[in-house]
C-alpha cells in the first residue's frame, strides 16, 4: 500500500470534489427522509381516517384477508434456485430485498427471469400487493409492473370491498406484530395461513377510495423528489469529472 500510486489533483481541486461529494450526500439523505416522511404521513392519515387496525376503535366489521381478495405465494419451483439458466431474460423477478427497499411502491428490480425461469414461476400483474413472509417479515410494496416473485413473497389482489392501498397500510401498521410472532428458526418466517387468517377492519369502500387518492398523490410527490435526486446525482458526477484530470476520470 505504501508503494501504491494515486492521482493527486491540486489541493483546491480536492477540496472542490469533497464539497461536491458532501452536497450529494446531503441531498441523498434529504431524499431518503422525504420518502420516509411521506410513508409516515400515509400511516398517520390512515389512523386518523380509520383508527388503529389492531384496536379498531370505530368498530368496523372485520374480515379475514383471504375473504377480501386473492392471496397466494409466489412461485419458484426449480431446484437449485440459483441455476444460471433461470436468469437473464426479459421478465422482471422481484425479491424480498426489492420489497424491503421499495418504500411502498415497487418501481425497480435487480433480477430477471429467462423463458425457463418464467416457465417454473408465475407472473403477477401490476397493482399486486407484495408481502414478504421470510427474512424481512411483513414488508409491503405495490408492483408498478408485471413481475414474478419467489415463494418468500405473498401476492394480494383486492376484491370488491377493499383497495390495495388500504390493505397495504393496514398491514404496515401491524408489521411489528407479524414479525414478533414469527417462529425463531435459522431464518424467521411466517406461513401463508397466518396471512389468510389475519383479520382487518373493512370500512366503507368510498372512504377507502378517498384514502387511496391521497396516498397516490403522495406517491407522485415522492416520484418527483426521486427524479430530482437522480438528476442532481448525475450533475454532481459530471462536475467531479470536470475537476479531475483526463487520465483519472471514471
Amino acid at each position: 500500500m505504501e508503494n501504491a500510486l494515486i492521482p493527486l489533483p491540486p489541493l483546491d481541486k480536492q477540496r472542490q470534489i469533497v464539497d461536491i461529494l458532501n452536497r450529494a450526500a446531503r441531498i441523498e439523505t434529504l431524499g431518503m427522509q422525504t420518502s420516509k416522511g411521506l410513508r409516515d404521513y400515509s400511516q398517520a392519515l390512515f389512523v386518523k381516517m380509520f383508527g388503529d387496525p389492531r384496536a379498531n376503535p370505530t368498530g368496523w366489521h372485520r374480515e379475514k384477508l383471504s375473504s377480501v381478495g386473492r392471496l397466494d405465494r409466489g412461485r419458484s419451483r426449480h431446484r437449485p434456485r440459483n441455476a444460471p439458466e433461470l436468469y437473464g431474460g426479459p421478465y422482471p423477478f422481484v425479491q424480498t430485498g426489492d420489497i424491503a427497499r421499495s418504500n411502498g411502491l415497487v418501481t425497480r428490480y435487480t433480477q430477471t427471469y429467462s423463458e425457463i425461469g418464467l416457465s417454473q414461476s408465475k407472473m403477477w400483474p401490476s397493482g399486486t400487493l407484495c408481502i414478504t413472509i421470510a427474512a424481512n417479515i411483513g414488508m409491503t410494496g405495490i408492483l408498478r409492473f408485471d413481475s414474478c416473485f419467489p415463494d418468500s413473497i405473498v401476492g394480494f389482489l383486492p376484491g370488491h370491498t377493499v383497495t390495495v392501498e388500504y390493505v397495504q397500510t393496514a398491514i404496515d401498521l401491524i408489521q411489528n406484530q407479524l414479525e414478533e410472532n414469527a417462529p425463531r428458526a435459522a431464518q424467521r418466517n411466517i406461513n401463508l395461513k397466518v396471512l389468510r387468517e389475519l383479520t382487518i377492519p373493512t370500512p366503507p369502500l368510498e372512504r377507502q377510495r378517498r384514502y387511496a387518492e391521497i396516498v397516490e398523490a403522495t406517491h407522485a410527490v415522492a416520484h418527483v423528489c426521486e427524479s430530482r435526486i437522480k438528476t442532481t446525482a448525475a450533475l454532481m458526477t459530471s462536475l467531479i469529472s470536470e475537476l479531475l484530470p483526463d487520465d483519472v476520470r471514471w
